[in-house]
C-alpha cells in the first residue's frame, strides 16, 4: 500500500511536469505568432504588382536639366549666351524690345565685370540673367575647387551689375557637362539650363543671317513648342537674323519668353 502510493505520487509528478512543458511550448508558439503577425502588419504588402526596388527606378536626368519646356504652352525661350570674350548686345536687345519679346541672357562674370552696363540692360529692359561661369573654361577639365569658384564668383559679379540673381539659371560653357558637374552645380542651388535647338551661330564656319533664319524658322509648329532655342552674343549675323525670326515665330502664334516663364 505504501509502495503503491509512492509511485501514483511519482507519476502525478511527471504528469504535472509534462504538462507544464506542454504549456510551455504551446504558450511560446502561440507569441511568436502574435509576435509574426504584428511584424507583418507593421510591413503591409503592396497591393497589385509589386514595385521595383530604388536600385531598378531609372530616372532621365538625376540632376533635373533642363532640355525643353512644357508642350502646350505655345512658348518659346530665345536664350543668348555671352562668352568672356563677347562684346555688348544693343542691337539683340533692341529688336527683342520692338518685338516685345523676352528672354534670358546667359552671361559669364567676366563679361558683366568688362561691360557692366550692357549687363545692366538686360534686367532693365525686362529679360533675365543665367549665370554662365566666370571665364568660360570647360568644368569637365576642372577640379571640383575650380568648377565652385567659377560659378560662383560669377554669381556674385553678375548679381552686383544686373541686381537680379541668375540663380537658379545656369548653363555649362560649350554645353560641356557630365555627372560630376552637374552636381556640384546643383549643390550649389542652379538647375542645367541646356537647349533644344542650338542655331548654330557659335560654331565655324560663320552663318550666314539667311541660315540662321531658315535653320529655325523651317522648324514644325510641334518642333518648336516649349523650345529653347540657342543663340549668341556678339555675332553680327545674329543681330541681322533675329527680327526675321521673331517675325515668323510671332506669326506663328508663339510667345517669346524666358526661361523662368517657360518652366512655370
Amino acid at each position: 500500500m505504501k509502495f503503491t502510493k509512492v509511485g501514483g505520487i511519482k507519476r502525478a509528478a511527471a504528469l504535472a511536469r509534462a504538462t507544464c512543458i506542454f504549456a510551455t511550448i504551446f504558450l511560446a508558439g502561440l507569441l511568436l505568432s502574435i509576435g509574426c503577425s504584428l511584424l507583418q502588419a507593421s510591413h503591409p504588402k503592396s497591393e497589385g504588382k509589386s514595385q521595383p526596388s530604388a536600385s531598378h527606378i531609372q530616372t532621365r536626368d538625376p540632376f533635373g536639366e533642363v532640355e525643353r519646356g512644357p508642350l502646350g504652352k505655345h512658348e518659346i525661350a530665345i536664350t543668348f549666351d555671352a562668352g568672356a570674350e563677347a562684346e555688348c548686345f544693343e542691337d539683340l536687345l533692341t529688336a527683342l524690345a520692338n518685338a516685345h519679346a523676352s528672354s534670358t541672357f546667359f552671361i559669364t562674370g567676366r563679361f558683366a565685370h568688362d561691360h557692366a552696363d550692357c549687363a545692366a540692360e538686360i534686367t532693365k529692359h525686362g529679360h533675365e540673367v543665367g549665370n554662365h561661369t566666370w571665364s568660360h573654361l570647360n568644368l569637365t577639365q576642372q577640379s571640383d575647387d575650380v568648377v565652385r569658384d567659377e560659378i560662383t564668383r560669377a554669381e556674385r559679379a553678375i548679381l552686383q551689375v544686373s541686381g537680379q540673381d541668375p540663380k537658379p539659371r545656369w548653363r555649362a560653357p560649350y554645353g560641356a557637362r557630365d555627372s560630376r558637374v552637374l552636381k556640384i552645380a546643383t549643390n550649389l542651388g542652379y538647375r542645367s539650363i541646356y537647349w533644344t535647338l542650338d542655331s548654330l551661330d557659335g560654331v565655324e564656319p560663320a552663318k550666314t543671317p539667311q541660315f540662321l533664319i531658315d535653320r529655325i524658322t523651317s522648324k514644325s509648329d510641334t518642333e518648336l513648342d516649349g523650345a529653347i532655342i540657342l543663340m549668341h552674343v556678339g555675332e553680327r549675323s545674329t543681330a541681322s537674323a533675329l527680327p526675321a525670326i521673331i517675325s515668323d515665330l510671332q506669326a506663328r502664334d508663339f510667345h517669346l519668353v524666358t526661361i523662368s516663364t517657360l518652366l512655370r
